[in-house]
């Protein structure tokens, strides 16, 4: 239904305020996770099958991406691997009628995400340092094109494309089993909360090590 793997999308400089970047954080997985799970539950309320509930959480999670793209008024290659995850997702939904494979393709671009955050670092590319450079702001650009450029510093991001990639492969994986273990409309809201969970250890870890940098 949903696949959260966005940075902030804030335009302040937060690199170098945690707080004010955890804020931002938070604010972001509430925006992107909210109005799919909302979408689901609300259809579902009104009589509608899980298929067409599922098919309105899918379409309320892409536009809440493409929203972000078109008020950004760019595609960085960070927001361009969110339009290509849920274009892909979104292909697969027609795929099928099954609700139970509907929620799986959902953990699977959550993996094809965290495969994406390891393979950046094999093409030294790694995405965190494109998200790093959307929560930075325009005033903080520099400053991470700085810290990517310093070899001392640089592992900085390799790091946290390999804590991203590794959970959220994890998360996919333990959202298969709970999708296929329970009931759907169960597995909605189940599913949701293992990457609630997954998203808060994520982002906590993130928030103490951005700490432990600025000091």
């Amino acid at each position: 239904m949903t696949t959260m793997v966005e940075s902030p999308d804030t335009t302040t400089d937060t690199g170098a305020n945690p707080r004010a970047a955890k804020r931002a954080m938070v604010a972001s997985m509430a925006w992107d996770l909210g109005p799919a799970v909302a979408a689901y539950y609300g259809a579902r309320a009104l009589g509608f099958g899980e298929y067409v509930s599922l098919l309105a959480g899918t379409v309320a999670s892409g536009l809440r991406v493409v929203w972000v793209g078109v008020r950004n008024r760019r595609l960085d290659p960070f927001a361009t691997v969110l339009l290509v995850l849920f274009g892909v997702g979104f292909a697969l939904t027609f795929l099928t009628g099954d609700a139970r494979l509907m929620l799986a393709k959902d953990a699977a671009t959550s993996m094809l995400a965290g495969l994406l955050f390891l393979g950046s670092c094999a093409i030294r590319r790694p995405l965190t340092y494109y998200a790093a450079r959307r929560v930075a702001g325009p005033a903080g650009q520099d400053k991470v094109r700085a810290r990517f450029a310093d070899p001392a510093t640089r592992g900085v991001f390799y790091l946290g494309s390999l804590v991203w990639g590794g959970g959220l492969t994890a998360d996919a994986v333990a959202r298969i089993a709970v999708i296929y273990l329970l009931p759907p409309d169960i597995a909605v809201g189940a599913s949701s909360a293992l990457m609630v969970a997954a998203y808060t250890v994520l982002i906590g870890w993130t928030i103490r090590f951005m700490k432990r940098e600025a000091n």
